[in-house]
């Protein structure tokens, strides 16, 4: 293969998923805990202004595309390449699904739902928020690392295809 822009995909989707690991990891680090040391009402409805906004920001646009682009983008690699850069190819959305796309979906937005639908000065918002701490934040540790390892697979597998040829730098 002669061309380059599937190094360049590599590099970019490598890019993108440490940005989203770093985001995460930030979250999980230091705004959840930051958000914790306010009194709860003060914690919950910022963290609930936090998820109203995020949902139109192109770190959400991040999370969805490399999903979908990862897929897209293994289904072409089947086609084209072989040993270990098509392996490293696989492995990335492999990875990458489970553990930040429906990790997301099915963890994260649930919680963040439900605690958008408690009136933040109330008991039962009190009561979430402790669980919704620990829970949210375990399950965002997975998101990170699963962003980051994904970010470590696509320059694995951009330097693979360098080293055996594939493509040309």
């Amino acid at each position: 293969m002669t061309y380059e822009w599937p190094l360049y995909f590599c590099l970019f989707l490598a890019l993108w998923s440490a940005v989203i690991g770093g985001v995460f990891s930030a979250f999980s680090e230091f705004v959840m805990s930051g958000l914790l040391k306010t009194a709860p009402a003060g914690g919950i409805e910022a963290m609930q202004h936090i998820n109203r906004y995020v949902i139109k920001t192109q770190f959400v646009a991040g999370i969805l595309s490399i999903a979908i682009f990862s897929v897209l983008f293994t289904i072409y690699s089947l086609m084209v390449f072989d040993g270990a850069a098509l392996v490293t190819l696989i492995l990335a959305p492999v990875v990458y699904l489970p553990t930040v796309f429906l990790m997301t979906m099915f963890g994260n937005v649930p919680m963040n739902n439900k605690l958008a639908s408690l009136d933040h000065t109330a008991s039962e918002a009190e009561a979430y928020w402790k669980k919704y701490d620990r829970d949210w934040t375990r399950l965002n540790h997975v998101r990170s690392i699963g962003s980051i390892l994904t970010a470590g697979l696509y320059v694995i597998a951009a330097i693979t295809l360098i080293t055996n040829g594939q493509v040309q730098s």
